[in-house]
């Protein structure tokens, strides 16, 4: 009997604009892997700082390049995108929603749909599998594509998968919301712990301070707010309007990534905001006091999640 093969598809639809680079780093956007491939590798990285600490970053290394590959190694893991019908389309956005006139690009509209189909070359190693697919699941899940998925845009929702115990389709109720969060998360450190245990890596206690790198942590949030609009843009687009400039929100002088990721759900109601934190030592000391103190203020908890092994 043939070994069965360790692939999975997953059916897309874009929740906000999607800005992703093509051939012409300002024309027209392209459905590229490598933007999922950064995305994923990133959320695998604090997913295993959950499993193996932020101190240990040769077995950090040694885990990323099993799952995503290195300069000498290919990763097993395949990606390709396919659009479900005709051509996505695209128009320019502007970079800035509550400031229309600071900039556009062309970014993918909002409403369409693709697939994102996935499978594991050379190998039917299950820890692999089960990790890149916790990789996508949580880049799907609390991120995004692409420009300014940081802030909401190139956010998108699983509609149908053809392996749903691992990428399920998203929920439409708050309930929904907070379990799948918390599914999500405390899926993908069970998920590293086991590439790590097979990799021979040790495991660690959660880092309970500011970790070295942006990963999971006992200091990490993870809620929903209880601000709501009718539309994703229109609930990102308040978001970026309560926001001011402060070095724990990230910025430019210095360049430093900010450590609040915000990502638009539906719920019912309509649209909220789901936040996560990923608390670090970056090139500024970050208050992030400020941070949760920014979220309380303007965005009312109404879900604050408790994922074991990821920030509790």
């Amino acid at each position: 009997m043939a070994e069965q093969s360790l692939s999975l598809t997953v059916t897309l639809e874009t929740v906000t604009p999607l800005f992703l680079g093509g051939a012409e780093p300002r024309g027209a956007p392209e459905l590229r892997p490598p933007a999922f491939r950064g995305a994923m590798r990133y959320w695998l990285r604090a997913a295993l700082g959950g499993a193996i600490g932020d101190r240990n970053l040769e077995g950090l290394h040694k885990l990323e390049k099993v799952v995503f590959g290195s300069t000498d190694y290919g990763s097993p893991i395949n990606i390709r995108l396919l659009p479900t019908g005709t051509d996505l389309k695209s128009s320019p956005k502007p970079i800035l929603p509550h400031k229309p006139t600071s900039g556009s690009r062309p970014a993918f509209n909002s409403g369409q749909g693709f697939e994102l189909r996935m499978w594991q070359s050379r190998s039917r190693d299950q820890t692999t599998w089960q990790a890149a697919c916790a990789a996508l699941r949580l880049a799907l899940t609390f991120g995004g594509v692409g420009l300014r998925s940081r802030r909401g845009y190139g956010t998108m929702r699983i509609v149908k998968s053809s392996e749903p115990a691992l990428l399920p389709p998203m929920p439409t109720s708050l309930n929904g919301w907070e379990e799948y969060a918390r599914q999500t998360a405390e899926g993908s450190i069970a998920a590293t712990r086991a590439l790590a245990q097979s990799q021979k890596v040790s495991l660690v206690s959660l880092t309970q301070g500011p970790a070295k790198f942006p990963c999971a942590t006992q200091s990490g949030i993870i809620q929903i707010s209880g601000f709501t609009a009718t539309s994703a843009e229109e609930v990102v687009k308040g978001f970026m309007q309560k926001t001011r400039p402060h070095p724990a929100m990230g910025g430019i002088k210095p360049r430093q990534s900010s450590p609040l990721w915000v990502r638009p759900i539906f719920v019912g109601d309509g649209f909220r905001l789901l936040f996560v934190v990923l608390v670090s030592s970056l090139k500024q000391e970050t208050d992030y006091a400020y941070i949760r103190q920014f979220l309380d203020h303007n965005f009312a908890p109404q879900v604050i999640v408790q994922a074991k092994g990821w920030n509790a």
